[in-house]
């Protein structure tokens, strides 16, 4: 029998205990995302703050966790998110997952608040609360070492899994993320850092032994299957980019369609892309190339700035979203600022992408004359001392500490937030890549590019090519249904937990290949249909969580959406026509009216337990 095996710590009371969910409750959301999902809708109160120490931290690995080289060890946080007011889901790799498992448990769940600093140790089933009052205050990168050293671990990262904040969650900043070993991971998106730190929990160490491989029913089976997959995943095109360039091989890729975001979204074209962009700092900054626990693609580069102003000392992970926020999207084309912003958000505990889509918007109000800040597009330097003020609340960054959305809203300035429900878009412009504008807006989390990222058939094809700027009839009914499919897929990844880069070659991995899997693994027999009906289910029950706090439920484009990008590949495109027509066709096809589920649609899916929510 599978089972889902979690240890729920609360820190009011210090009562730890275990929590076993069986097999008929793991096969309707399996974990990861799903289940914490679950959980996350009966358990945390309508209508509580989310810095409430009666909100809930989910951190949950997934059942295949640990089991086989297919990049399966990511981690996912889910909380009622400080920053948009509703449900969040936020995914992590690195080894924490892998060491979870090893450590006896497939998931924590935190709750309460501590009267002083601690942290949570887990040590091959053996779990305990311990002071960290020493270690408060730590920027993300010496408090990791700390925690591992009061641990009686070696300070490696490669040996335990880790996660911790920074001053930005300590300080209760809505953008701030949770950094997980190893090295420099971040579970960044709807401030699921503050959560951790209005919990006063500064980290969180695991440890164990236990041979996870013992798990698996049928071996040989499973030794076929894991063997045939990481062959495909790690000699596919887009594999083979993703390893030698990191994900920031898609700068130049974006910016020739004209959807690269530039300055807070003003157009989808910057000049200045090829400084930033994968090609260029592989060339001239990367150092080594990094991979996730058993994972065959290892996509991450690490850089270093050695000279000049802009200098740090030690490594650093990029990213293409994160150098985005802080790059195009401030109109800053200098390489060196980049990585050191990218390094600073990093150390502080910042979302990187909230953090430059916050600092975008302030760059809209100064220049606009309602913010005394000395800054603008392209002057990077402005953005150092600043970025350090939000992280500690000092001055006016107490004021960007709450996020773009509010800062926008205090300011009367509206439009300068380009969002949904409360969260910043990422780096891609849904004028020019037009799925966007149904998979941005409808994502459950609030503007974002991983609920189905629709550059996977605007660009790669796969599973079939779509023109990311054709809005007629077909097209729209076109793109809505792969986004459908895609945000089932991209929700059961979350669940398993999978890294969603195994989706974007034709020979990834998709529905049939997990049916198999889990079938090996645990002797089931599930069929690829399943497989997406779990993803179906976890996206309805995120969607019920703002039916139930009343928030959020409406779909919006915002504004700046609606307006002809005007420079570029892309110039004279808009999103208005296939959100206003595809929203429409999105409910026919789930389901829902008006943004909600209906009861058919519960009942079909096994939820009919959350029918009062209706």
């Amino acid at each position: 029998m599978t089972v889902f095996k979690v240890v729920r710590v609360d820190l009011s009371t210090e009562k730890i205990t275990e929590e076993v969910y069986k097999e008929d409750l793991v096969r309707k959301f399996l974990g990861g995302r799903g289940l914490a999902s679950y959980l996350a809708l009966k358990e945390i109160p309508r209508g509580v703050d989310p810095y409430s120490p009666s909100n809930k931290l989910y951190i949950f690995a997934g059942p295949l966790s640990g089991l086989a080289t297919l990049a399966t060890s990511r981690i996912t946080v889910v909380t009622k998110s400080p920053l948009t007011g509703s449900l969040t889901h936020s995914n992590a790799g690195g080894n924490f997952a892998y060491m979870l498992r090893r450590a006896g448990y497939e998931g924590i769940i935190v709750e309460g608040r501590a009267e002083e600093p601690v942290y949570i140790l887990i040590k091959d089933g053996e779990v305990s609360i311990r002071p960290a009052k020493h270690i408060w205050g730590k920027w993300t990168g010496a408090a990791t070492k700390a925690l591992l050293e009061d641990a009686g671990i070696e300070p490696d990262e490669k040996k335990a899994g880790v996660a911790t904040i920074g001053p930005a969650a300590e300080n209760l900043s809505r953008i701030a993320g949770i950094r997980f070993s190893d090295y420099e991971r971040f579970a960044g998106r709807g401030g699921v850092g503050a959560v951790m730190g209005s919990k006063r929990l500064k980290g969180v160490v695991v440890w164990g032994t236990r041979d996870l491989y013992s798990l698996v029913v049928d071996r040989r089976r499973w030794i076929e299957e894991t063997g045939k997959l990481a062959q495909r995943l790690a000699s596919g095109p887009t594999a083979k980019a993703l390893h030698t360039y990191g994900t920031n091989v898609l700068a130049n890729i974006m910016n020739s369609i004209g959807g690269y975001p530039t300055r807070n979204f003003e157009t989808g074209y910057f000049e200045e892309t090829e400084k930033i962009s994968g090609e260029h700092i592989k060339q001239h900054y990367v150092v080594e190339t990094h991979a996730c626990a058993q994972c065959p693609i290892a996509c991450t580069q690490h850089v270093e700035v050695k000279s000049g102003p802009f200098k740090f000392f030690g490594k650093a992970k990029y990213e293409y979203e994160t150098t985005w926020a802080l790059g195009a999207n401030l109109g800053n084309g200098s390489t060196d600022a980049v990585l050191k912003l990218e390094k600073l958000a990093n150390e502080l505990g910042f979302d990187a992408i909230s953090l430059g889509n916050t600092l975008a918007v302030a760059v809209e109000l100064a220049k606009k004359g309602k913010l005394n800040l000395p800054i603008d597009w392209g002057d990077p330097a402005s953005f150092i001392d600043l970025v350090i003020k939000t992280a500690y609340r000092d001055g006016v960054g107490d004021e960007l500490a709450e996020g773009d959305y509010r800062l926008a809203m205090k300011y009367g300035e509206p439009e300068a937030f380009v969002g949904s429900r409360g969260q910043g878009f990422p780096a891609y412009d849904p004028r020019a890549l037009k799925g966007f504008a149904i998979s941005y807006i409808t994502a459950n989390r609030g503007g974002d590019h991983l609920e189905a990222y629709t550059p996977t058939w605007e660009v790669l094809g796969v599973p079939e090519k779509v023109d990311p700027l054709c809005d007629t009839p077909e097209c729209i009914k076109k793109q809505v249904k792969l986004v459908v499919y895609a945000q089932h897929l991209m929700a059961l990844a979350d669940a398993v937990t999978f890294c969603k880069f195994d989706t974007l070659d034709k020979e990834g991995l998709f529905e049939n290949d997990l049916a198999h899997l889990f079938n090996a693994a645990f002797g089931w027999d599930a069929t690829p249909q399943e497989m997406l009906t779990i993803g179906e289910r976890i996206f309805n029950v995120e969607r019920l969580f703002h039916v139930k706090e009343g928030r959020w439920v409406k779909d919006e484009l915002p504004p700046r959406m609606r307006k002809e990008i005007p420079t570029g590949p892309a110039k004279g495109h808009s999103a208005a026509k296939m959100f206003d027509e595809g929203i429409k066709e999105f409910y026919a096809m789930r389901g829902w009216v008006d943004g909600k589920p209906t009861y058919e649609t519960l009942k079909r899916l096994g939820l009919e337990e959350f029918q009062y929510l209706l």
